[in-house]
């Protein structure tokens, strides 16, 4: 969000009309002049008429009407007729006027009821002000303009006292920045502080945002979103129970089920609390994060202790971006394709290439496979190569105690739709595999080569190429030794493995939060469009 609620300069300006207002009921009024006057006599009461271009002074405030009636005595007076009040560059004008001195209550009515200003102007029917307890209010929908801003309300309320401005029903403010729709505004003219109260829609040109309780602050440009919050941009949207933004340093804060989405690449992170950083487009996820990447075919659930999404530009287009996603500590993703498990973890939406490092573990399909550091590259959203990089090691379950196995310095596997085709063991290649007679198992062959490239077929082992000094023996199964074909290193870890989805995200699960405030946002949309 680039300004929020700056529309608000405007109010320190009614305060100085509403002042002016109050202030000339301080004292007796003094009668100036009128082309006639008359003494009656009403109910008791000793009452002057004044008719014709009536005058009154107050202080440096003046008063001029078409006609009045005043009560010196009970300290009344009544005016009628284009009424207008002058003080300084202040003027308040309406049809009638009635100021009551003995309990400092004063109201304005007519068709138009306007407190202007050099540049400000609030426009209503009817005005109430009293001058003891320094409170002005408007009951009838009113309309405050400025040079370049607006403020619509149904009810409008001001204490003098506690430099507190109110505004309710059906509040607009409207900003070269942005506009301002909501329930009810209270605005501190001491601490420029803001709160705003129900369903409050905020536009501006790059963002929406919506909340049902809040606050800004205009002297340091800090708004909090709370209560259903969300904002939306045109490639991202963020949820949250509460969500702070500060304009200068244009850095935000959501705490408490906090929703991140990347509309563009179907991304949505979750977790309890989340920093942003707008200028270099980076953000973090802690407190329980996890996270869940949307294909049509297969989708990625992923999580961790901690993330952090990192934005970069494509090096041949400034304008087009990509993300880079890091997850560490306890990583734990699923995908029907491939589940794993690491410490950490680096995603990059560019190539949707996945690293894993410190203690990787991965499995595809019946396959389990371990290394120092393992790179997953995609294409099409489908796995097409692996790299695994330091102790490499792919093993499946073949039957009872006995476990195909391969390793090497280095391991790259081949992928085709999904599943792998060929595999290249560079620098010390050992490889277990078992042959079968049918359904049989009949022998187990252990070999060691420099390189080796194996073809699979159907999830087993089908041709292999020793391609420096190998060594092969083979093993009939009835006698064979368990050390004879178990390789150094072998761990069996299928207890681990991530079983669906739900082993990752809670089962109640939610894309995203309910948009509250979207039916309204269209509407509002909708009738700026006409």
């Amino acid at each position: 969000m680039k300004s929020i609620l700056r529309i608000l300069i405007i109010i320190p300006i009614l305060l100085g009309l509403l002042t002016g207002a109050q202030a000339q009921q301080k004292t007796r009024i003094r009668f100036e002049g009128a082309k006639s006057m008359k003494n009656l006599n009403i109910d008791g009461q000793k009452i002057i008429r004044y008719i014709g271009n009536v005058r009154f002074q107050h202080e440096n405030t003046r008063i001029v009407c078409d006609s009045a009636y005043h009560n010196p005595d009970d300290n009344w007076f009544d005016a009628f007729g284009n009424v207008s009040i002058q003080q300084g560059s202040t003027r308040i004008t309406g049809q009638t006027l009635h100021f009551d001195g003995k309990t400092s209550v004063g109201k304005i009515t007519g068709k138009e009821v306007k407190l202007i200003d050099d540049e400000t102007t609030l426009t209503t029917q009817t005005l109430y002000f009293n001058s003891k307890t320094n409170v002005a209010y408007y009951t009838t929908p009113g309309v405050i303009t400025s040079k370049e801003s607006k403020l619509t309300s149904q009810r409008g309320y001001f204490n003098r006292s506690s430099n507190l401005l109110s505004f309710a029903g059906n509040v607009v403010m409207v900003d070269p920045d942005g506009t301002i729709y909501t329930d009810s505004l209270s605005y501190s003219t001491k601490n420029e502080l803001a709160y705003f109260f129900g369903p409050t829609h905020i536009f501006n040109k790059d963002n929406f945002a919506y909340c049902e309780k809040g606050w800004y602050n205009k002297k340091n440009e800090q708004t909090n979103l709370q209560q259903n919050a969300y904002i939306l941009s045109k490639e991202n949207k963020i949820f949250g129970d509460n969500i702070f933004y500060d304009k200068s340093s244009k850095f935000a804060r959501a705490i408490g089920n906090v929703v991140l989405i990347d509309t563009v690449n179907r991304a949505y992170i979750y977790g309890q609390k989340a920093n942003f950083w707008q200028e270099t487009e980076q953000a973090e996820v802690t407190d329980n994060p996890y996270l869940m990447l949307i294909d049509d075919s297969d989708s990625l659930f992923l999580k961790a202790n901690y993330f952090k999404v990192v934005s970069k530009k494509h090096e041949k287009s400034t304008d087009s971006t990509y993300r880079i996603l890091k997850a560490l500590g306890n990583v734990t993703f699923y995908r029907r394709d491939v589940q794993g498990l690491c410490d950490s973890m680096l995603y990059n939406t560019r190539d949707s290439a996945i690293d894993m490092y410190v203690d990787p573990i991965l499995w595809n399909d019946v396959n389990q496979m371990t290394a120092e550091h393992i790179t997953i590259h995609s294409k099409n959203n489908k796995i097409n190569r692996m790299d695994f990089n330091g102790n490499a090691f792919i093993t499946s379950f073949e039957q009872d105690k006995f476990y195909n196995q391969i390793k090497g310095k280095t391991i790259t596997a081949f992928f085709n739709n999904g599943k792998a085709e060929k595999i290249d063991v560079n620098g010390n290649g050992q490889a277990v595999y078992f042959i079968r007679d049918g359904n049989t198992l009949t022998l187990a062959n252990r070999s060691e080569s420099a390189k080796i490239s194996i073809l699979v077929k159907d999830n087993k082992v089908s041709r292999v190429t020793f391609r420096e000094k190998p060594s092969s023996n083979l093993y009939p199964i009835e006698k064979v030794e368990q050390e004879d074909v178990m390789l150094k290193g072998f761990k069996w870890h299928e207890a681990k493995r991530p079983a669906n989805r739900n082993s990752i995200i809670p089962r109640d699960f939610k894309v995203q939060p309910v948009e509250l405030g979207n039916k309204k946002r269209l509407e509002i949309l909708g009738s700026k469009s006409k």
